[in-house]
């Protein structure tokens, strides 16, 4: 009878999670259907319909004619397949953030399965290829470090791929003129010049394995043009930091509190290398506790360490750090690049603090701060570029010093070099995908550019191609609306989230490998279209329309959902 009554009267569903649906009194659950009563009763859901623990709200006219509301509950795995029985084994039912703020061990944290949320992962996964297009785009590619050549035509000097594996647009650095810091007699004290020298001495070293710690060593020239060897009393005490970021989580390797978080980011962004060591104490301290025994928990560890080092990196390969402002041309640049960096800086960090969970295994207390980790990476990034000029108007000389000629690579460790970067990211794509031939496709689609970029200079080379190739925020911009619509596509025709994260997976990776394989026909020098007479009115126009775009996606949620 109750059976019948429900096929004529029912009128609505609606989806909603486990947790609203444990709101509702016991009294109006009617939680034990089969399919078969699901397709008597004619309920139909959606392929959109995301895995996780849902309810659908039922109206139900009773004999006496009063209506009243009852709640099935069902899951929906992530193969696509819906059980009305509420048993879904591939799936954890998230729980309320109160139980994860109260969680101290690893033990006492619920598992989080990236596939369980599709689109959060698809979103991911759309930032982090069009992150990775623009910082081993035009020009990243090359493993040749240049040197700061003389522009006479701007009055400026820049550094020609300045470790151009992270820094996508051109970095200007100083020229030989002294500035009114320069002529202070403390520059030529014997500490200031070891310091000087050790710092310098180490990038040339370096620079021949590894332009990514080059780049981290070299991040605080400015720091010491300013303030000589005080400069290094930041190391230290990024050392302290991190060993007590581990104490309150027992040296589990799980992040810190939101505090600690910021307060080892800020320490990065003002010196990457700061934050460098603020990371590795934090992993070191975990390590030497014996609570680093798995491949989650060691992931858990190096996303957090990322997050100490990396802001500042990030901002470099978004804009340069900094830039000679001597017109009005050069002023709009300058503007731009404090609100370019600021801004994309903040919303990758908050997409790694995101990626978390997918990293550890387990559902993270620290995600629900996604957004404030990003606003407080966004603000850092302002003082940081403003430090950063005021060294390059003051100490022009003396960044220049601190600029060393960097060594080349050879074939044989640039080889190595891709290497490393394709077992890292095949590592990671796998905890969010799983082993699969899709993961062996997309990181093939992600190595080829970067092993044909080890023999770049063979390849024939076309100013048109060079000239009209989308470059800089264009390009990410670019990537990220294509990937959008390409995943929305996949999610539109595969109801299965399995299916629908492994096919994107793929699919993502094509743009990015074609827009960086362009890049090696790209022929360096060729005449920019932005320094035409028209060139400049419309770049400024075109900057203005890029960066609205860009806060729209970002904070609109319409087009990338940042719902954890």
């Amino acid at each position: 009878m109750m059976k019948r009554i429900l096929l004529l009267s029912f009128i609505a569903i609606n989806f909603s999670t486990l947790a609203q649906a444990a709101e509702v009194p016991t009294s109006t659950l009617y939680s034990t259907i089969t399919e078969a009563d699901a397709k008597e009763l004619n309920i139909q859901i959606p392929n959109s319909t995301s895995p996780g623990f849902k309810s659908i709200d039922v109206q139900i006219t009773g004999m006496n004619q009063s209506t009243f509301t009852k709640s099935v509950l069902f899951c929906k795995d992530t193969y696509g397949v819906i059980h009305w029985d509420n048993i879904c084994p591939d799936l954890t039912a998230l729980i309320t953030q109160k139980k994860l703020d109260a969680s101290s061990t690893r033990e006492e944290l619920p598992p989080y399965n990236p596939l369980s949320n599709p689109k959060r992962t698809t979103d991911t996964a759309i930032i982090a290829f069009a992150a990775l297009t623009l910082a081993t785009g035009a020009g990243a590619l090359s493993t040749k470090i240049g040197t700061s050549e003389e522009n006479s035509a701007t009055q400026t000097s820049s550094q020609q791929g300045y470790l151009a594996q992270l820094s996508k647009g051109t970095a200007l650095v100083a020229g030989t003129q002294l500035g009114r810091g320069d002529k202070a007699n403390a520059w030529q004290r014997p500490a200031t010049q070891r310091v000087d020298g050790f710092f310098t001495h180490s990038a040339v070293v370096i620079s021949g394995f590894s332009p990514l710690i080059t780049r981290i060593v070299s991040d605080g020239n400015y720091l010491r043009s300013l303030f000589g060897p005080f400069a290094i009393a930041l190391y230290p005490i990024s050392l302290a930091l991190g060993f007590v970021a581990t104490r309150a989580n027992h040296q589990e390797a799980l992040p810190p509190s939101l505090l600690i978080i910021i307060s080892m980011m800020a320490l990065g962004v003002i010196d990457a290398l700061a934050g460098l060591l603020a990371g590795l104490s934090f992993a070191l301290a975990i390590l030497f506790a014996g609570n680093i025994t798995s491949l989650n928990e060691a992931l858990t560890v190096a996303g957090v360490s990322l997050l100490a080092f990396s802001p500042a990196i990030l901002a470099s390969a978004f804009r340069p750090l900094r830039r000679a402002v001597w017109d009005f041309t050069s002023l709009w640049e300058r503007i731009t690049d404090y609100a370019l960096a600021s801004i994309l800086t903040g919303w990758v960090v908050e997409q790694i603090v995101l990626g978390l969970p997918g990293l550890s295994g387990l559902q993270l207390p620290l995600t629900v701060h996604a957004s404030t980790v990003g606003f407080w990476a966004a603000g850092l990034i302002i003082p940081r570029f403003a430090g950063e000029d005021i060294s390059l108007k003051f100490f022009p000389n003396r960044l220049a010093k601190l600029q060393p000629q960097y060594r080349e690579r050879s074939i044989f460790q640039q080889i190595l070099a891709t290497a490393f970067k394709v077992g890292i990211f095949a590592t990671i794509a796998g905890k969010f995908i799983g082993i699969s031939a899709e993961l062996a496709i997309g990181v093939l689609l992600f190595a080829l550019p970067l092993i044909m970029g080890i023999f770049e200079d063979r390849f024939p080379k076309s100013a048109a191609v060079q000239k009209w190739m989308p470059t800089g925020i264009i390009e990410m911009l670019a990537m990220t609306i294509v990937g959008y619509f390409l995943a929305r596509v996949v999610q539109n025709r595969y109801p299965s989230a399995r299916t629908y994260v492994l096919l994107s997976f793929v699919i993502l990776s094509i743009p990015g490998l074609i827009l960086k394989l362009l890049t090696l026909f790209g022929k360096d020098g060729a005449k920019d279209w932005r320094v035409t007479k028209y060139g400049v009115k419309a770049y400024r126009i075109l900057g203005v329309v890029v960066l609205g775009a860009l806060i729209y996606i970002i904070f609109s949620g319409l087009l990338l959902s940042n719902n954890v």
